[in-house]
C-alpha cells in the first residue's frame, strides 16, 4: 500500500514533467558525476545552435575539441557562477558559446525564438551526486549543462515528509561535491512532498536554512495561510510539477527571477546564515517573486 503510493506520485512527478512539462529524460549514463554535467549534452547543443563557431573551433582543435571546451566550462562554471554562465555563455578562445536561449520579448524575433525552443530541459532519476560513493539525489532537474536545480521527493502517506528531505540535504549531502557546490552548479535545491515545497539555494550542513516555496492555504488572499490549497492533481504541491517547472515558466525564472543577492558577512551571521568568507560581501542566490 505505502509502496504503491509512493511510486504513483513518482510516476506523476516524471509524467507530468515528460508529457505536459516538455522535458526530456535524461540517463545517468552520460553524467560525469566529476564534473556535475553532461558533457556530450553539452557539444550536441553547441552543434546544435552554433554550427559555425562549433566548425571553426573544430577545425582549430581538432580531435582535441571536446576536452579542452568542457575543461574551459569547468573553470568558468567555478569563477562566474552558473546562473552567469548559462545567461551570458562561456568564452572559448576569444569566442562566445551559448548554454541557453531565453524568450525574445515579442515574437518578431524568429532567429531568437527558433533557438529558444531549441533549449532542452533535462530531468534524470537518481543523478549520482558524490564522488566517492553512491548516494543520489531524487530528479535532476534544469537544462542538460549545467543542472539548474535538484529536488528529493517524499510522499506525505510514507511517513516520509519534505523534512525528512531537508534532513537528508543537510547530514548527507556534501555541500563540496561538484553538484551542491555554492553557486557553481546546482542553482537550487527543493525538498517535496505530496503537500508542501521548500528550497535553498546554498547547502552548509546544519548551517542550511530551507524556506517555504508554497503557495498559501487561501492564495490571493490578504491572510493566505500556510501550505498548499487542494490541487485537481490530488496532490497540493501540483501547482510546483504543473505550472513552475513548465517549459516556458521554468526559464523564465531561470534568466529573469533569479539573481545573486549581495549580503554583509556580518549581517549574514545575525541571521543565521554561516559567513561564506572571513570578511567583505559574497553573492547568495535567490529567487525572486515572480
Amino acid at each position: 500500500m505505502t509502496q504503491t503510493t509512493e511510486k504513483a506520485f513518482e510516476t506523476y512527478v516524471e509524467e507530468i514533467l515528460l508529457t505536459r512539462g516538455a522535458w526530456k529524460s535524461g540517463t545517468n549514463a552520460e553524467w560525469d558525476k566529476d564534473r556535475a554535467l553532461f558533457p556530450a549534452q553539452v557539444f550536441a547543443f553547441l552543434q546544435e545552435t552554433q554550427p559555425k563557431l562549433w566548425a571553426e573551433m573544430r577545425a582549430l582543435h581538432a580531435a582535441g575539441l571536446e576536452s579542452l571546451l568542457i575543461t574551459t566550462l569547468v573553470k568558468e562554471l567555478e569563477i562566474k557562477s552558473s546562473l552567469h554562465v548559462l545567461r551570458h555563455g562561456f568564452k572559448f578562445y576569444g569566442k562566445t558559446f551559448y548554454l541557453a536561449y531565453f524568450k525574445p520579448a515579442h515574437g518578431l524575433n524568429y532567429e531568437v525564438e527558433a533557438l529558444y525552443l531549441k533549449n532542452r530541459l533535462t530531468m534524470t532519476r537518481q543523478v549520482l551526486c558524490h564522488s566517492n560513493d553512491h548516494s543520489t539525489v531524487e530528479h535532476g532537474v534544469g537544462r542538460e549543462r549545467p543542472a539548474g536545480g535538484d529536488v528529493r521527493v517524499e510522499e506525505s502517506g510514507t511517513h516520509q515528509t519534505w523534512r525528512h528531505a531537508v534532513r537528508q540535504y543537510c547530514e548527507d549531502r556534501d555541500p563540496r561535491a561538484p553538484l551542491f557546490d555554492f553557486k557553481k552548479r546546482a542553482l537550487v535545491h527543493f525538498a517535496a512532498d505530496t503537500d508542501e515545497v521548500h528550497m535553498t539555494t546554498r547547502l552548509a550542513r546544519d548551517g542550511t536554512q530551507f524556506l517555504p516555496f508554497n503557495r498559501g492555504s487561501h492564495p490571493g488572499e490578504i491572510k493566505c495561510g500556510a501550505g498548499n490549497p487542494q490541487h485537481e492533481s490530488g496532490y497540493r504541491t501540483g501547482y510546483f510539477w504543473e505550472e513552475v517547472l513548465q517549459f516556458d515558466r521554468f526559464l523564465e525564472i531561470l534568466g529573469s527571477f533569479m539573481f545573486l543577492e549581495k549580503k554583509e558577512g556580518e549581517s549574514r551571521r545575525r541571521q543565521g546564515r554561516p559567513p561564506m568568507g572571513d570578511e567583505g560581501d559574497d553573492d547568495l542566490p535567490a529567487l525572486s517573486s515572480a
